[in-house]
């Protein structure tokens, strides 16, 4: 996946926004006003992922914990090229999802999540 089919992926998901808030090298995609994907310029891309694939994707050396985002299980990727599309694809929606259920139910309603 190339990063402005990420970009598009990313805004494709329920109630997903852009902003720039770390300087124009980054776009941070959020819902509910909260990140649930940063990609940079460079093609890296961080994400929040299970506790399972983030261990998994950090032993596999396929991955590794994201800068600047210590807790919670947040990985980075170095170049969202040398990843499969639907795999890339399913970790960005598993991220939306957790951050989404982070929500207040009322918040989650008014986005029409």
């Amino acid at each position: 996946m190339k990063p402005a089919e990420v970009e598009t992926f990313c805004l494709s998901r329920t109630a997903a926004t852009v902003e720039r808030p770390f300087g124009p090298n980054f776009q941070t995609f959020k819902v509910g006003g909260k990140i649930f994907a940063m990609l940079g310029d460079d093609g890296g891309l961080c994400f929040k992922a299970s506790e399972i694939a983030y261990e998994l994707l950090r032993e596999q050396g396929r991955a590794e914990r994201a800068p600047y985002l210590p807790r919670g299980g947040w990985l980075k990727v170095a170049a969202v090229e040398d990843w499969d599309d639907g795999e890339l694809s399913d970790l960005i929606d598993h991220s939306h999802q957790l951050v989404t259920k982070g929500l207040t139910r009322k918040l989650r309603q008014e986005l029409g999540l």
